[in-house]
């Protein structure tokens, strides 16, 4: 979290989206003398700030004055011998009362967990984890986000899994879900809260990383839909990502260049846009 406490003269703070050309305004603060406005944990991983410089005069009344506080996760292990109310029984040299030694815990095995439908599906976990991290792959081709949401619960319900400790999940949702929504895709929004939040419910040590929409393939009946399906969604993603704290994954981005003209933003329905070897429609 960072703490901002402003004296002196107002100034405008702008936010914009990450990695931007710093055109599109999401929010602003007016700090004000006496004021103080905190940006919390993930803010700064979707987000980036600008303060709008005011009158560069000297003079005291023009002046803006900002101190910042920090809080920092500490990886440092506790002292315990300065925290009288932490137990010293987890100690690993304290031998039992009774002369039974301990038996060890096991320690739990660190992995990364993919969800959602076959753009995750298709990935090779080996080449994922490098043979030094476990990746887990719950992915499947035509999953939408209920299914997903089963999925997880289903993991998590296995006792088998109780070995493993997720600290990251990845997630790849929503085109099985808008691909025939004519009408708009504002329904899916709840069901996409609901995925994070169970979540960050079942994993809540976990790192979320969601990644947004690749442009689908079009045909002619449903050229006027999912174009706007896709850029809405992408949207919904990103407000669920900033309101939980979690981050965003925009791929889609990578799509946008100057001179990508829509028909190959948008390729006809018999391109493959799935990743593979050979890279987009390869």
């Amino acid at each position: 979290s960072i703490a901002t406490f402003s004296l002196g003269t107002t100034r405008r703070v702008e936010f914009v989206p990450l990695g931007s050309n710093h055109t599109r305004v999401v929010h602003t603060v007016d700090a004000e003398n006496n004021s103080l406005y905190v940006m919390h944990p993930g803010c700064q991983s979707v987000l980036q700030h600008r303060v709008i410089p005011g009158d560069s005069s000297e003079c005291s009344e023009h002046v803006r004055y900002s101190i910042s506080f920090r809080k920092y996760n500490s990886v440092s292990e506790p002292n315990l011998s300065e925290s009288p109310n932490i137990s010293r029984e987890s100690e690993p040299d304290k031998k039992p009362e009774h002369g039974t030694p301990d038996t060890p815990s096991v320690p739990a095995l660190r992995a990364s967990l993919l969800v959602g439908d076959s753009f995750l599906a298709r990935l090779d976990v080996d080449r994922l984890g490098k043979s030094k991290k476990t990746v887990l792959n719950l992915a499947k081709g035509g999953f939408k986000i209920p299914d997903v949401v089963e999925s997880i619960n289903r993991f998590k319900a296995n006792k088998a899994n109780d070995k493993y400790l997720i600290d990251q999940i990845f997630i790849s949702v929503g085109t099985n879900d808008i691909r025939f929504c004519k009408s708009g895709v504002s329904h899916i929004k709840g069901q996409l809260f609901g995925l994070v939040r169970l979540i960050k419910n079942i994993f809540p040590g976990a790192k979320v990383f969601f990644q947004s929409l690749l442009p689908l393939p079009i045909t002619y009946t449903n050229r006027s839909y999912v174009i706007r399906n896709v850029l809405h969604l992408n949207n919904l993603i990103y407000q669920v990502c900033f309101h939980e704290r979690v981050f965003m994954m925009d791929v889609f981005r990578a799509f946008i260049f100057k001179g990508f003209r829509t028909p190959r933003l948008f390729p006809d329905a018999i391109s493959d846009i799935h990743p593979n070897t050979r890279g987009i429609g390869g």
